[in-house]
């Protein structure tokens, strides 16, 4: 379910890319919960990401049009 998720991000990442960062569904818990992975490459701008919590609630919107079954978002991040 995740990899098909993943293609639901296509429209967010030219802005996350410009910004510096990645972004990928990593994984789908079973309670429905889906985990976000951004991904900060080296010369990210980190003041330019929005913030995890309104993020989080755009995310959420977005996957579950895709996919009824997702419960929530959450999102993890890794730094280059």
């Amino acid at each position: 379910m995740a990899h098909a998720l993943d293609s639901v991000l296509e429209p967010f990442r030219p802005g996350f890319d410009a910004d510096g960062f990645d972004v990928t569904v990593d994984s789908v818990h079973g309670d429905g919960t889906a985990v976000v992975r951004i991904y900060h490459r080296a010369n990210a701008c980190e003041e330019c990401l929005i913030p995890d919590d309104m993020l989080t609630g755009i995310l959420t919107t977005a996957l579950k049009r895709a996919a009824p079954d997702v419960t929530g978002v959450v999102i993890q991040h890794e730094h280059a």
